[in-house]
């Protein structure tokens, strides 16, 4: 079935309901960023499959609204469909709430399914279109009713994380929580993100695709902590460990009667950013709670990592290191042994190399394996019968990362295959001057990420370039590769000694070629002076950087000792630990370059 077939199907529906317009979202109603097959309507409705963006269809016409990672992959696979591309990061581009607020006659019905929005996003879209007298029904969900072979949930088997990995029992990660309701005044809490319960509870599962996650809701108040699961794939052991931390376990789909039905008096903290409608209607309907909008403030404990999780990073990328090391080590062999090799090739093969280190889970996202002009793609990822043949020329993007017991990892590494242009040199030289200027960075306390980003994207920009993303992300600990609040755009949330974050500056040309150097780093205490306590970034990656892609008239010496210094350090770490042929490999990357 097309697309256009699908959008015709849902219009039926829509003019059977008198309905004038759908909203179909990227999401499950944890608001999660990386979900389940389940969840993935959005993708099955309008055929584009990156992670983020919105579709909308009203009786006339349809469109998808996506940010700037995913305007020429979007672009593309909306081709042959009647929708429009919407340019969600361009500053004339409205949002689909506007748009759906200019567009739609008064007293017309907006359709969608609640449980995969915020009651922040819900509210301020009511309040948009209230002067209209534009009505939101949270019942609808036509994208899925259209969708006969819909995947089923699955539930795989659950465990407890053991505190030699995360540092901390539930129990005390319960206690803290508590401790912080108490200060603001609250003594209850809904946890409505997966891999908020599953840091706070200590459980991990394989539920969605590169993320260790355990598909949950909680619940905390001052005498009960419960996890919402689904309870016969909780193991004998797990139950016990999290009985001992005081931990109750419910079903999965119980939350929602629980909460209309809560027979004592709490007041619940609702952070309405994380808090999906649905969740938020159930309590709003029980005269017993009391709904205190809020903080949720797992994500900032969550954020900020014990000395045990930081240890156990440095291990996690020392894993990665060899495993990438050995990667390409094979692929350049297979090269110049004339193999033929495609970007999905590669992909797995990384894969591979991974699942041979101790304690490796999976993947931490899909991985994106990009030859020549798909690097522009920033979040491109090949398939098996859709991908490109590598030649010896040009560069290739490898953007991938793995999750293991000792934590998550993601790097960004972009090498010359053959010989490569001026232009690529210059772009992938001047991104690599970013990283290297903030990853030396100082700075002092009560520094935002926003407070630094310019030292990073101010070098591209000196060429007139940008990046339609972020220059880093928080990364979490054997969760969610990509965790907030962490970031180098939020102009709030100051960076505390702990925070893992990455830095990736690149340049991305259509059709050409696409450049990105990924490093992550974190946050630690350096100098304290009369003018506070200064931080600094020490860097978890040890992969080589290619010189071969330099133009080293662009760096300065500085720059030049800092590239030399860590190569040292990679060659130390992971030299010892990997095959012969990778050895030799790693040797000739890392070699010292002088002017």
């Amino acid at each position: 079935m097309t697309t256009n077939e699908k959008i015709a199907q849902i219009r039926e529906l829509m003019k059977r309901d008198h309905v004038q317009a759908v909203v179909i979202p990227s999401g499950d109603p944890h608001m999660s960023e990386y979900f389940s097959e389940h969840w993935k309507t959005r993708r099955f409705v309008s055929g584009f499959t990156g992670s983020v963006g919105t579709y909308v269809i009203t009786e006339t016409a349809s469109g998808l609204w996506v940010d700037g990672r995913y305007y020429v992959q979007a672009e593309k696979q909306i081709a042959d469909s009647e929708a429009v591309l919407f340019r969600a990061s361009e500053p004339d581009c409205p949002t689909y709430q506007q748009y759906l607020h200019d567009n739609l006659p008064e007293n017309s019905v907006v359709a969608l399914n609640g449980k995969l929005f915020s009651v922040k996003a819900m509210n301020d879209m009511k309040d948009l279109f209230a002067d209209k007298n534009i009505t939101v029904d949270i019942q609808k969900d036509y994208g899925n009713d259209i969708w006969t072979d819909r995947p089923e949930e699955e539930y795989t088997p659950a465990y407890y994380l053991d505190e030699k990995y995360c540092g901390e029992s539930a129990a005390d990660k319960i206690a803290r929580v508590r401790e912080t309701l108490s200060n603001d005044g609250c003594d209850a809490l809904v946890i409505g993100r997966l891999d908020n319960s599953n840091w706070l509870f200590n459980v991990r599962a394989k539920d969605i695709q590169n993320s260790p996650i355990v598909i949950s809701y909680g619940f905390i108040s001052k005498d009960s902590a419960i996890l919402f699961t689904a309870l016969d794939r909780v193991c004998a052991e797990a139950k016990e460990i999290l009985a001992k931390n005081g931990v109750e376990l419910k079903e999965y789909e119980e939350i929602y009667p629980y909460l209309e039905n809560l027979d004592q008096q709490a007041t619940v903290l609702c952070d309405e950013n994380e808090v999906n409608y649905m969740l938020y209607n159930a309590m709003q309907n029980n005269h017993n709670i009391m709904l205190v909008p809020g903080v949720d403030p797992i994500p900032m404990m969550k954020a900020v990592k014990n000395e045990t999780e930081i240890a156990n990073t440095y291990k996690a990328y020392l894993k990665d290191g060899c495993a990438e090391t050995e990667f390409y080590g094979w692929l350049f062999e297979a090269l110049e042994n004339g193999e033929t090799i495609t970007e999905w090739d590669c992909s797995v093969k990384i894969a591979e190399f991974r699942a041979q280190q101790e304690h490796y889970d999976s993947e931490s996202f899909t991985a994106i394996m990009a030859f020549r002009d798909n690097a522009a793609m920033m979040h491109y990822a090949p398939q098996p019968d859709a991908c490109a043949v590598l030649k010896r020329e040009h560069l290739l993007l490898n953007d991938s990362g793995g999750q293991y017991f000792e934590g998550t990892t993601d790097t960004t590494r972009t090498f010359a295959l053959g010989e490569i242009s001026e232009q690529e040199r210059r772009d992938f030289t001047t991104a690599l001057c970013g990283v290297i200027a903030l990853s030396r960075q100082k700075f002092l306390a009560g520094a935002t990420g926003s407070d630094l980003d310019a030292i990073c994207r101010g070098h591209v920009w000196q060429d007139g370039q940008n990046y339609r993303c972020g220059t880093g992300h928080g990364v979490g600990y054997f969760l969610n590769v990509h965790e907030a609040p962490p970031n180098f755009r939020d102009r709030t949330i100051a960076l505390e000694d702990g925070m893992n974050i990455t830095i990736e500056p690149g340049v991305y040309t259509e059709g050409s070629h696409g450049v990105r150097t990924e490093n992550t780093v974190v946050v630690r205490k350096d100098v304290k002076t009369e003018y506070g306590q200064f931080y600094r970034f020490d860097t978890f990656t040890v992969v080589p950087i290619d010189t071969d892609c330099i133009d080293i008239n662009l760096m300065n010496d500085s720059d030049i000792q800092w590239l030399n210094d860590y190569h040292k350090h990679v060659y130390e770490q992971v030299a010892p630990l990997v095959s012969e042929r990778a050895r030799k490999w790693l040797e000739k990357k890392t070699q010292p370059i002088a002017r």
